[in-house]
């Protein structure tokens, strides 16, 4: 094997390690949706509205425990320091019946017979066991407002968590729109300075050449251009390079991970009209469906304060034993164990008119709410009327300014072609350079507020507009 051949191989093996080497490294180019999808299974502002579902969840469940018995057992075992006893001191009378019934025996009994004695009740040690259920039959709808309140708590606590993904969605949506501004930004900050360096090479032949139309003031300002132009595209790589780790973060990535979005397509006008969008919203925003159950809420707790006015009815049954060493007084084979049921009632007959003043305050709460419920509604439909005007404003705006680029990139064709047979000065061309970037530009700014107003839109309707 000759030289040559050796190292033509050693290239070739070099060259497949470098390309081997890329691919591996080459990250995937994540689209709008990849994003999103990443976003609502990482981002951990989802794990805090789970938990508040949760919470919510176990409160029903506290609510709906009021429907079932409660059933408790107990045991208490205690030593004192000696029996307990009854003391019986005093005196009583026989009656005649049986002081007859003695006969003379009886008649010389002396009256009233004293007597002074200690009965043992119960020993020194004791052990109680118990078994209590109770039960609420009625609670004047207390148990059932309570456990609707439940209910549309678990209710706002899922708008809680769609307005978390509505939120996460948007944020998404707006720093990858604003990534791929940034990206359009750069590449016409590039595309424009390799058309000026073109221009400074062209200005410099010919005034090398000895044109008599350009002249050194003609080639410095082509350089100042073209030095300015590189000053605005590093400030371009920036702003993608901070547009994109603000999508990164977005989407609950480390700081370490990069990302690399794929070409992005052009988002659609609205098709709707402003009254369906208003509308959409009413019934859609998460705020507003939050607000109105907590109007529903308000009829639940006007309900638990009026519960006042009613009594409480339960059923109480226990059973109990016993165990002791005495087999006398209070604890003799007939209550060492055995059951008791009963039903209670409690009725507040007159609590100093507080009950009133629950009541009076849950419907002036029901007040408060619904005037902010009209309050809302208004501010969601004038935000909605806001940015349905300006994507109408985005939208035509993009229309003529990329009409306006096709003018400009034609202007800026001739100007060149003018320019190399020396038919126009170097200052027009220059600004026909410049006119084609800011009609560029212009038209990308057009199109990502557009984007912007779209996603506004669609976090006040709390859904994709394309679905309506």
């Amino acid at each position: 094997m000759t030289f040559r051949t050796t190292l033509l191989a050693m290239v070739l093996l070099l060259c497949g390690a470098f390309e081997l080497r890329a691919e591996t490294v080459q990250p995937e180019k994540l689209t709008l949706e990849d994003c999103i999808r990443i976003a609502l299974r990482k981002h951990q502002a989802l794990n805090v509205s789970a938990a508040n579902i949760a919470m919510a969840e176990a409160m029903y469940q506290q609510a709906m425990s009021a429907y079932w018995p409660h059933i408790a057992a107990q045991v208490n075992a205690s030593r004192a320091d000696q029996d307990r006893t009854f003391t019986m001191d005093g005196q009583f009378n026989l009656p005649a019946s049986m002081t007859n019934a003695l006969g003379p025996a009886g008649a010389a009994l002396a009256q009233p017979i004293p007597i002074n004695m200690d009965i043992k009740l119960l020993d020194k040690d004791l052990v109680q066991s118990s078994l209590n259920l109770t039960y609420p039959v009625f609670t004047g709808l207390k148990r059932e407002a309570l456990v609707a309140q439940a209910e549309k708590g678990i209710e706002m606590a899922e708008q809680g968590q769609r307005k978390t993904q509505l939120e996460i969605v948007r944020d998404v949506k707006k720093y990858y729109y604003a990534a791929q501004f940034a990206l359009q930004m750069e590449k016409l900050a590039g595309d424009t300075l390799e058309r000026f360096k073109a221009l400074e090479d062209l200005t410099e032949r010919l005034y090398q050449n000895g044109s008599m139309k350009v002249k050194k003031t003609d080639y410095l300002r082509t350089k100042t251009t073209t030095a300015v132009t590189r000053t605005m595209l590093s400030e371009a790589r920036y702003a993608r390079e901070m547009a994109h780790e603000a999508l990164g973060n977005a989407m609950g990535q480390e700081w370490s991970e990069n990302v690399v979005l794929a070409e992005a397509d052009q988002a659609a006008p609205l098709s709707e009209g402003l009254r369906e969008l208003v509308e959409s919203a009413q019934n859609f925003n998460p705020d507003i469906q939050q607000l109105k159950l907590a109007v529903r809420i308000s009829d639940d707790q006007i309900t638990e304060a009026r519960s006042g006015y009613f009594p409480m009815i339960g059923i109480q049954a226990e059973v109990h034993d016993i165990q002791t060493p005495y087999r006398g007084g209070l604890t003799n084979a007939a209550n060492r164990d055995g059951w008791t049921i009963g039903v209670g009632m409690q009725w507040n007959l007159f609590d100093g008119f507080q009950t009133a003043g629950k009541v009076n305050q849950a419907k002036a709460l029901q007040r408060k709410l619904e005037s902010q419920q009209i309050l809302l509604d208004q501010a969601i439909a004038l935000q909605v009327k806001q940015q349905f005007l300006s994507i109408r404003s985005a939208d035509k705006q993009s229309k003529d300014s990329w009409e306006a680029v096709g003018y400009a990139s034609e202007n800026r064709k001739l100007h060149v072609r003018a320019y190399q047979e020396e038919l126009v000065e170097t200052k027009d061309v220059i600004e026909a350079q410049v006119v084609e970037t800011f009609a560029q530009s212009t038209y990308y700014r057009a199109r990502y507020a557009l984007e912007m107003g779209l996603l506004s839109l669609e976090f006040l309707i709390g859904q994709n507009v394309q679905t309506l």
